[in-house]
């Protein structure tokens, strides 16, 4: 019978890719059925299962959302195929890098975004599964967990068993779509049971995350070359890229990019929050001036009337 674990294995055991562009130029077809099966459910779930089941009205589905879902979905296609999955299993922990977080802060926020909330109310409805959309993505608990598995997830030797095993690259792919989960509710939040934080808390949970993105991307970058092994059994340096680059590549992508996202997300959050504050003290001011403007006029018509 056919199964899953029947397909080839596209990098474990394979020969490394060669050519001008060193890859296979082969989507891995366990990842194909993943992401296309994943995308099928959604749309099944928002489409004709959705319309069939009474009470369709009150759980709408946008165009824009659907979009927003499968653009998540292409990038993921995009990221954990080649040229960048076979530069990150063969030759980069640079390329694997970028991978990881692709999938957190680019595929993530695209299908929350795509989600209708509707769509969480059986997991809020349940009991058992209550806390995983109540407590588990809150700003403490979601920030713990994402240092926590970034940190695990980039220790040499959990990293390159990781590269020789299949199953436990797939577990590490899905704990950093957990990441970007729990990093990204806080502020994108769309159910009333773990509201967003507020604009200030928004900067202030982003400004905190930058500490460990910087710890972990430093340790990368100053470690020696060759801190994980696994790329020093490359038999060619694709462009003349050297490990030691490639690592100070790698950990310069966590510390200045995260870092870099981080206060640009934060910067555009305290802007529009001061934008609208100042708008709220103009229309206040504005409003206070005509009330003003109407007190006088009331008056000079009352003295009008005396007269």
């Amino acid at each position: 019978m056919f199964s899953i674990a029947s397909l080839p294995l596209l990098h474990v055991g394979s020969p490394e890719p060669t050519g001008p562009l060193y890859t296979h130029w082969i989507l891995d077809p366990k990842i194909a059925l993943f992401i296309f099966g994943i995308t099928g459910a959604y749309l099944l779930w928002v489409g004709p299962l959705n319309r069939r089941r009474p009470g369709a009205d009150s759980r709408p589905v946008s165009q824009l959302q659907i979009r927003w879902f499968l653009l998540g979905a292409l990038v993921l296609l995009i990221a954990l195929g080649p040229p960048l999955d076979d530069w990150s299993h063969f030759f980069f922990v640079s390329a694997h890098m970028l991978q990881h977080l692709v999938l957190m802060f680019v595929v993530i926020p695209c299908w929350i975004k795509g989600i209708p909330p509707w769509v969480y109310q059986p997991i809020i409805d349940r009991r058992r599964s209550r806390w995983m959309l109540t407590w588990l993505p809150r700003a403490v608990p979601a920030f713990a967990i994402v240092t926590l598995i970034m940190a695990l997830w980039h220790v040499p030797a959990l990293y390159d068993a990781t590269l020789r095993s299949e199953v436990l690259h797939t577990t590490q792919h899905l704990f950093f779509l957990l990441a970007g989960f729990l990093f990204y509710w806080p502020l994108m939040s769309t159910r009333p049971e773990t509201p967003q934080l507020s604009p200030p808390l928004k900067c202030l949970y982003l400004f905190v995350q930058t500490v460990p993105a910087g710890i972990i991307g430093a340790l990368i970058t100053y470690a020696g070359p060759g801190l994980y092994p696994h790329y020093e059994q490359a038999s060619v340096r694709p462009w003349g890229i050297s490990l030691k680059l490639d690592q100070e590549i790698a950990g310069l992508t966590m510390w200045v990019g995260m870092n870099t996202l981080f206060l640009g997300l934060l910067t555009v959050i305290f802007l529009r929050w001061a934008g609208g504050e100042e708008r709220a003290d103009f229309e206040s001011l504005r409003e206070e001036s005509r009330i003003k403007r109407q007190h006088a006029r009331d008056n000079i018509a009352v003295d009008n009337h005396l007269v």
